[in-house]
């Protein structure tokens, strides 16, 4: 059995800050009294409902505040000025690349200290900027079909959105190429420089440790550029002031219900088709309030004798010793080993290093491509890990939080 590593990728991401507008969000409004005029001073503070960080700015003198680089998740806003009552905001959702527009009017002193607003909708346009975008946030991801457990799927519920008929299975937005596309992990280049084009960028995630991502398709803002198709910006899960985790499984058969491939019609074999995908999320504090950690692991098994191939010499070609069809001459025979033999062109014997180097081809299992090259069919296994550590505390000199990424793919038989 062929166990050699077809594939390890390791990426790692480390930032000592936030700031980087991509990955997060903001809120932003005015604050005006009971007559409607604008209230100066005024303190704001966001408190981050899982991991209890703050974020606390003050109204300028014509009643406007801004609240900058927060991380994506659910917020209490909370509104002070002397001589009015304070005023409450629940569960305001902050989502990635987006800033919420978020007004208050004061009202006089009462019986009661605090006005809390519960229930807070969201725009259904932005109205901050000029950006058309589309959100794909955990609810998407758990509630519609994904064949192959990829969010990133997903992008076509954008408008303007179009699956490519090219090998490089990406996406077209609004008529610009499939590799004109940028991906972002974290705020982070995720960009296949290589060979740009696909559908999820260098490296993708699984429902399970993706956040949410937005679709960014027109009218990007300065800090993006770089590329003239759609923006995918994706952020991975983080832990909170809780412990949660979950483990699952997920499996297609060809055994349960006869589905056939187009190309397998009967009276042929069925061909065989077992994919299990199954893994584990766990997350919560190591520093309650101050630092966070979250962990997801997923392993892929893809067994099927049409999963992947590839083209692998014989072993009669890794000898030294074969034959080839010449178009003129017909059958030609080729002796490598020995450096006086007429078919010998380059005088030189076998070489050690290259030797050791055709050792590590698997003996092919496939048709033959010509008398010396054969196909290899082999079946896949992925593994896939997310490791994200947080720490909410913000420092004096700087005002940013520290964030550390490190995920890994591994394609392994």
């Amino acid at each position: 059995m062929f166990q050699s590593k077809l594939l390890r990728l390791v990426l790692v991401l480390f930032a000592l800050s936030s700031a980087l507008y991509a990955q997060t969000g903001g809120i932003s409004g005015s604050v005006t009294d009971p007559s409607g005029a604008a209230l100066r001073n005024v303190q704001i503070t966001a408190r981050n409902l899982a991991t209890n960080a703050l974020r606390a700015v003050n109204s300028s003198d014509v009643g406007t505040y801004s609240i900058t680089n927060l991380p994506p998740g659910n917020y209490e806003v909370t509104f002070e000025s002397p001589g009015f009552k304070i005023l409450k905001f629940a569960h305001v959702v902050v989502t990635v690349a987006v800033v919420v527009p978020l007004s208050a009017e004061f009202t006089i002193h009462g019986t009661a200290e605090t006005v809390e607003v519960k229930a807070l909708l969201e725009n259904p346009v932005e109205v901050e900027s000029s950006q058309v975008s589309n959100l794909v946030d955990t609810t998407r991801m758990a509630n519609l079909p994904l064949l192959t457990r990829n969010p990133y799927e997903l992008v076509l519920l954008s408008p303007g959105t179009i699956q490519s008929n090219t090998r490089l299975g990406g996406f077209s937005v609004n008529g610009s190429r499939e590799r004109n596309n940028n991906f972002l992990l974290d705020g982070t280049d995720n960009n296949d420089t290589s060979v740009p084009g696909g559908g999820a960028g260098m490296i993708s995630l699984n429902p399970e440790a993706t956040q949410e991502f937005r679709v960014i398709t027109n009218n990007f803002l300065p800090e993006y550029g770089g590329n003239t198709g759609a923006i995918i910006d994706i952020v991975t899960k983080s832990g909170g002031n809780e412990f949660r985790g979950d483990a699952y499984w997920y499996g297609r058969y060809n055994g349960f219900g006869g589905a056939r491939d187009f190309f397998n019609p009967p009276p042929d074999p069925q061909n065989p088709y077992v994919r299990n995908q199954f893994g584990f999320s766990f997350g919560g504090p190591i520093w309650k309030n101050k630092t966070f950690f979250f962990v997801n692991n997923e392993f892929q098994r893809f067994r099927t004798t049409l999963t992947n191939n590839s083209i692998v010499p014989t072993d009669t070609f890794k000898s030294g010793i074969f034959t080839y069809t010449d178009p003129i001459n017909g059958p030609v025979s080729v002796n490598l080993t020995n450096p006086l033999d007429p078919s010998n062109l380059t005088g030189l014997g076998l070489n050690a290093t290259i030797q050791k180097v055709l050792a590590l081809y698997p003996t092919p299992n496939g048709p033959a491509v010509d008398e010396n090259p054969r196909v290899l069919f082999l079946p896949q296994s992925l593994s896939a890990e997310c490791v994200q550590l947080d720490d909410a505390r913000r420092s004096q000199v700087h005002r940013q939080s520290q964030f550390g990424r490190a995920l890994r793919v591994q394609l392994l038989q």
